[in-house]
């Protein structure tokens, strides 16, 4: 099982500076966060990173996207098909294999992640979502491409349940799921169990794994992944259980020491990674 560094971990650097690090960690590759390229001109843009990529001896193993699927206007809707569907015609073109981003954000109270996203989103907005899934899951079958929706605050898919519910639309092995306990942690609505994942057999495309820490009803993704408040273990078990071989993703978006925290999270995972298949 590979261990790719996401490159928002060290979103304060240059990219130059994120491919020597991660290398010089012994990561397995990179998941290329938008602080680290233009979205607007990826095409531009990923031959610069593919550069590094070459020179580091470090695989790009996905690339981040964006999109609002589920807005009011139809033009913005339109517009994020476009762009969206533009850069996994890059990604294809350059041989990389995922792209896990959002469908985009639904926000009523922004200090309770638990009452945005799929808590207030209507069938018409899994219905826009959906609809726009499809295309692109279509385009990104053609490049050879993987989609995955990263399980994250805000967006409709917030929860394994209602990313399950959109999987379940869209029906393509192009489409798949990003499941991240530390984004779950913080949401009330969202399932905390690794037996939760149960629901996405054979529909995880991605994993990803940040720690975090309920501090007087505040949360903190200030810990490494060994002093959080969440196991990683069970969740890795469970990936094994249902046959995930794919890469897992570390990433750190406290507001400590982001070199420091790189370069001691990834033996920590291994070192909990014994009885997942290599």
């Amino acid at each position: 099982m590979k261990i790719v560094m996401h490159s928002y971990t060290m979103r304060d650097f240059p990219r130059e500076k994120v491919f020597a690090y991660a290398s010089a960690c012994a990561y397995d590759g990179i998941e290329l966060q938008r602080v680290h390229f233009k979205e607007d001109y990826l095409e531009v843009e990923l031959p610069e990173c593919l550069k590094l990529s070459a020179q580091h001896d470090l695989p790009i193993h996905c690339v981040d996207f964006t999109g609002d699927l589920t807005s009011d206007d139809s033009s913005v809707r339109e517009e994020s098909l476009r762009l969206i569907e533009k850069n996994i015609k890059v990604c294809g073109e350059h041989q990389i294999p995922i792209m896990n981003g959002f469908t985009g954000f639904l926000v009523a109270d922004p200090d309770n992640w638990g009452a945005n996203g799929s808590a207030i989103a209507t069938d018409t907005h899994f219905d826009r979502a959906a609809e726009g899934l499809k295309h692109l899951a279509t385009v990104a079958a053609q490049a050879k491409v993987t989609l995955t929706l990263e399980i994250h605050m805000n967006t409709i898919h917030d929860t394994v349940a209602a990313t399950a519910r959109l999987l379940d639309a869209v029906q393509s092995d192009h489409l798949l799921a990003n499941p991240d306990p530390g984004n779950a942690f913080a949401t009330s609505t969202a399932e905390k169990s690794p037996e939760a994942l149960d629901q996405l057999r054979d529909r995880i495309g991605y994993f990803h794994l940040k720690n975090c820490r309920s501090i007087d009803g505040k949360f903190s993704y200030d810990g490494f992944l060994d002093d959080g408040d969440i196991e990683f273990a069970p969740f890795l078990e469970k990936l094994d259980a249902l046959g995930y071989r794919g890469p897992v993703c570390i990433e750190y978006v406290g507001s400590g020491d982001a070199e420091a925290s790189a370069k001691h999270d990834l033996p920590y995972l291994r070192s909990i990674m014994p009885g997942v298949a290599q």
